[in-house]
């Protein structure tokens, strides 16, 4: 099993769609993420590295406590290296999916 995002990790919905085991399935992780409770939700963002729309406040703080770095709605660095991962304060973070999300999404 794929072991849940931890602090600091950052993945796109398509990431976390992929990893599943379900490629292009991007927009049933984020609905996924919309109905369950518990799934760190603020830790998945769009594949430019953009945050969610109205939770943009929010999920910017979550993720600045973790020491991810997010200027202008968007995780800094996030979508400029082909794994696609984010920049944080210390070191880059591990993309990794939630093994809730792979159960919900059918694995």
């Amino acid at each position: 099993m794929i072991a849940a995002l931890d602090a600091g990790d950052v993945a796109s919905y398509a990431e976390v769609a992929a990893r599943a085991g379900h490629p292009g399935a991007a927009r049933a992780v984020g609905g996924v993420l919309a109905r369950a409770e518990g799934l760190p939700w603020w830790r998945v963002v769009n594949a430019v590295g953009r945050l969610t729309p109205g939770h943009e406040r929010l999920q910017a703080s979550l993720l600045a406590q973790e020491d991810v770095l997010v200027r202008a709605g968007r995780v800094v660095g996030f979508a400029t290296s082909h794994r696609s991962r984010a920049r944080t304060a210390q070191a880059a973070p591990r993309v990794r999916s939630s093994s809730r999300v792979e159960s919900a999404l059918g694995n």
